[in-house]
C-alpha cells in the first residue's frame, strides 16, 4: 500500500512541479569555504560548479572569467576570515519564493590582502538550478581603499525576484 502512495506521490510531483517546494537552504558558510579552497588549488572547475544557472547561461566564457578571478588574486592564501548573513533579500510573488544573502571573506595571502564578496541565492522554490552564487567580485584591499580586480554577475536577480 505505501508504495503505492508513493508512486502516486511521484506521479503528481512530476505533473506538478509546484508541489515539490521545499529543497533545504544552501549552507552559506560550507559553500564559502569550499570556494576558498577552490581558489587556493585553482581549481575552475569546483568554483563553477557554484555559479548560479543565470551565470552559466550569460557570462561569456564563464571558465576563462574565473580563471582570471583566480590568477588576479597574487601569492599562496595564507588565512581568510569569512562572514555571511549581511545585506541579502527575501522576496515572494504568486507561490514563487527566493533568499539570497551577502558572504565576504577577507583573504590573506603571501602577496597582499583581498576580498571575495559573493551574493548567494540559498533558497528557490521555483529553480533550484538558480540557487548558488548570483554575483561575485575580488577585491585588492589598499589602505583606506580598494581595487576591483574582477567581478561577474547575473544578468537578472541580483537582490530582487527573478524567474
Amino acid at each position: 500500500m505505501s508504495r503505492i502512495w508513493a508512486w502516486i506521490l511521484t506521479l503528481l510531483i512530476s505533473i506538478f512541479p509546484s508541489l515539490n517546494r521545499y529543497s533545504p537552504p544552501l549552507d552559506v558558510d560550507k559553500s564559502v569555504a569550499a570556494v576558498i579552497s577552490a581558489f587556493k588549488t585553482r581549481d575552475i572547475n569546483a568554483i563553477e560548479a557554484f555559479m548560479c544557472k543565470n551565470i552559466k547561461d550569460n557570462v561569456l566564457d564563464l571558465r576563462g572569467e574565473i580563471g582570471k578571478m583566480i590568477d588576479a588574486m597574487q601569492g599562496e592564501i595564507i588565512s581568510y576570515s569569512a562572514t555571511s548573513g549581511g545585506a541579502g533579500f527575501n522576496g515572494s510573488s504568486g507561490g514563487r519564493r527566493i533568499e539570497q544573502t551577502m558572504a565576504a571573506s577577507n583573504i590573506t595571502t603571501s602577496a597582499g590582502n583581498y576580498k571575495l564578496s559573493m551574493l548567494w541565492e540559498t533558497y528557490n522554490n521555483f529553480s533550484l538550478a538558480e540557487r548558488g552564487v548570483r554575483e561575485i567580485s575580488l577585491y585588492l584591499m589598499l589602505g583606506d581603499g580598494y581595487e576591483i580586480l574582477a567581478r561577474f554577475e547575473a544578468t537578472d536577480g541580483g537582490f530582487k525576484m527573478h524567474d
